[in-house]
């Protein structure tokens, strides 16, 4: 039986958004979140990670969390990376469905609930979704293309977009995968693990439009970095087939 199955559309969703000095753009992208969720009538817990910010991103999360119970603030001291927020803010998440984004405010609340609802409505075991209009520049988008389509190649895994974000999954679909990365890899390890396991995945056609604030922390060393991880997990995955 699947989890869909059990708890269907009454599903609480707990969503996870690290925050790294997010302090110019964190309260719209919040509000505007809470505002769709509470009008689509969607149980929701905000994971609310501040992942070492040195800006007023703490002082804004916490005003935000006094005017809404739904909200939970992590507080991660040092910022040991993207995966890390993520991995401490899904240890504290409670709900039936759990899940993470990027807080850039690059897709839209109203996408969110379109992940959410293809996920409670088919019965799948992970939903997400797929940028197919890309507003971030043409140097990402050719490394985009370029890093899904060599993922695909070496670990076979059937996604157009691998590090798009939201991503949803069934607590139950959750507690099956280990994540240790605690850098930007932790999309990709979590589309691994779920390759391997036979999950159904489902991917959601977004815009994805430009950086309401600040700018983008990918850089070439990401990219590099992201290869370097592509070759560690190949290795463990041919050591662990043998």
């Amino acid at each position: 039986m699947s989890p869909a199955t059990v708890v269907g559309k009454s599903a609480m969703m707990s969503l996870v958004l690290p925050l790294y000095n997010e302090a110019a753009g964190v309260e719209k992208i919040v509000t505007e979140l809470t505002a769709v969720l509470d009008q689509e009538a969607i149980p929701y817990q905000l994971v609310l990670v501040n992942n070492g910010s040195t800006d007023e991103t703490g002082a804004i999360l916490d005003n935000l969390v006094a005017r809404n119970p739904a909200l939970h603030v992590v507080t991660v001291p040092v910022n040991e990376g993207y995966g890390w927020g993520i991995s401490c803010g899904l240890k504290e998440s409670t709900g039936d469905i759990v899940g993470f984004m990027c807080a850039d405010g690059q897709v839209a609340a109203e996408d969110t609930v379109g992940v959410y609802r293809r996920l409670t409505d088919r019965g799948i075991d992970l939903s997400k979704v797929v940028r197919v209009s890309r507003h971030d520049g043409f140097r990402r988008s050719v490394m985009s293309a370029v890093y899904n389509r060599l993922f695909r190649f070496v670990f076979g895994v059937r996604a157009r977009d691998i590090n798009g974000t939201p991503k949803l999954m069934w607590r139950s679909r959750y507690l099956e995968v280990e994540l240790t990365s605690k850098d930007w890899f932790i999309d990709a390890e979590l589309m691994i693990a779920a390759a391997q396991r036979g999950f159904q995945i489902a991917e959601t056609e977004v815009d994805f439009l430009p950086r309401s604030h600040g700018g983008s922390n990918v850089r070439l060393a990401t990219s590099l970095e992201f290869l370097r991880n592509m070759w560690r997990y190949w290795l463990r995955s041919r050591r662990w087939r043998g």
